[in-house]
């Protein structure tokens, strides 16, 4: 698993999780308070780094979520460059 690391923190918007027996993936799409342990494959899932980055449009509120980035990702919506969506720790 090069460049991700095991990391401890709280459940906010992007933090990903892997399975350490299958290697499923999932990212938190609304981060909360609550203590998240996600369980795939009978095994608690490991909170891993990288946070995946959350564009949201300024027009019509859609939101999308970067699994793998580029240089040169831009998302365009409503004909409009979308903007980063600030995480609430």
């Amino acid at each position: 698993m090069a460049g991700k690391t095991v990391v401890k923190g709280r459940n906010i918007l992007g933090r990903v999780y892997r399975c350490p027996v299958c290697g499923a993936e999932l990212s938190v799409i609304k981060g909360g308070s609550g203590e998240l342990k996600p369980i795939c494959c009978n095994t608690e899932m490991i909170m891993l780094e990288p946070i995946n980055t959350v564009y949201v449009c300024s027009v019509c509120r859609s939101e999308l979520m970067v699994i793998k980035n580029g240089e040169n990702l831009e998302p365009i919506c409503c004909n409009k460059k979308m903007k980063i969506k600030t995480r609430l720790y």
